[in-house]
């Protein structure tokens, strides 16, 4: 059968149409592997295990949303417990999305103080492609970080796409001087820029005090969280700022404490500040509990993340019980 001369030649635009949008439609991207061979012992039959919440949504989603998101994002947080290995797999998982993408941000760590900028570049000057020797370069042993080997994934992963990677943290000397001067020791610029003097919102505020009364098994008093108020908000300010000066034009990649990717009042919150209009995407690698199997209860406030990554629970030593024996007045 033999079309007429119009409707065949209709026939052959439609086609030509479909082929000039195929070739123009971008490329979809192959995941990473993503590894289910958990490291982390505790909780492991919590029904969440594996599972990816998405705050926006309120619903679980798969891998790939997460990946498209990631893709997307200037500025992507990824939240951790520092000592669980699979939240640092999962946060290698995330550099690798981006290089599939064909994205180079930097990737910025919470673990590398300033001063040690110099020496994270002659080792990656020296040894661009192996993050072996990486954590000895960087004194790591000593730093009092869990063990070099956890985070070495994501420095691999960085490597291999030929990502930048930067120092976060504030330097030890600034930590040091904090002790006696307080924010001043910032000197009037960096207060300026990053914004450490603009007051958090209450309840931010008052979430970065229970936070640091928690975190010491609420054996401080109060006196004390007062006093630690300036720093944790100096060393959240840091990372921002050290996303935004070290950031590419892919942007860059957060590696902190889930305490420190907190909307409300960490480092996307100097982040907004800075950059209002740059597209964040924060991710919290939470540990799973014995008895909590809903997202909710894994959320003490809304808005504080986009998703949320549930993992098994690393097994460690009772944290409260050690502090308890260094507070203890000793006898005379």
């Amino acid at each position: 059968m033999t079309l007429p001369a119009r409707p065949l030649a209709a026939a052959l635009r439609i086609f030509a149409s479909v082929a000039v949008c195929t070739l123009l439609a971008p490329a979809a991207h192959a995941l990473p592997p993503l590894t289910q061979d958990w490291q982390a012992t505790l909780n492991r039959d919590n029904p969440l295990l594996g599972r990816i919440w998405s705050v926006k949504e309120g619903d679980f989603v798969t891998p790939d949303v997460l990946a498209r998101d990631i893709a997307s994002a200037r500025f992507v947080l990824a939240g951790e417990t520092h000592d669980n290995p699979d939240h640092h797999l999962r946060q290698a998982w995330i550099v690798s999305v981006l290089a599939e993408a064909g994205r180079k941000p930097a990737i910025v760590y919470e673990m590398i103080p300033a001063d040690k900028s110099a020496a994270l570049a002659d080792y990656l000057a020296t040894s661009p492609k192996d993050g072996s020797g990486m954590g000895k370069a960087l004194d790591w042993d000593a730093s009092g970080w869990p063990a070099w080997s956890m985070y070495q994934p994501i420095a691999d992963a960085a490597l291999a796409a030929h990502m930048p990677m930067a120092a976060g943290d504030l330097s030890r000397k600034v930590l040091k001087d904090f002790r006696t001067d307080g924010l001043e020791a910032l000197g009037p610029d960096v207060l300026k820029k990053w914004r450490v003097s603009t007051p958090l919102p209450e309840a931010g505020l008052e979430t970065l005090k229970q936070d640091l009364r928690d975190g010491h098994c609420g054996l401080l008093p109060e006196p004390a969280v007062d006093a630690m108020v300036p720093i944790q908000r100096a060393r959240d300010a840091s990372l921002a700022d050290g996303m935004i000066e070290n950031a590419t034009e892919d942007g860059a990649v957060l590696i902190a404490g889930r305490g420190h990717v907190r909307a409300d009042m960490a480092a996307p919150w100097y982040l907004r500040q800075r950059a209002p209009d740059a597209a964040m995407l924060i991710v919290a690698m939470v540990e799973l509990e014995a008895g909590e199997s809903e997202p909710s209860d894994y959320m003490p406030a809304p808005g504080l993340y986009d998703y949320i990554w549930f993992t098994p629970k690393a097994e460690r030593a009772d944290k409260c019980e050690e502090l308890r024996a260094r507070f203890k007045p000793k006898k005379d």
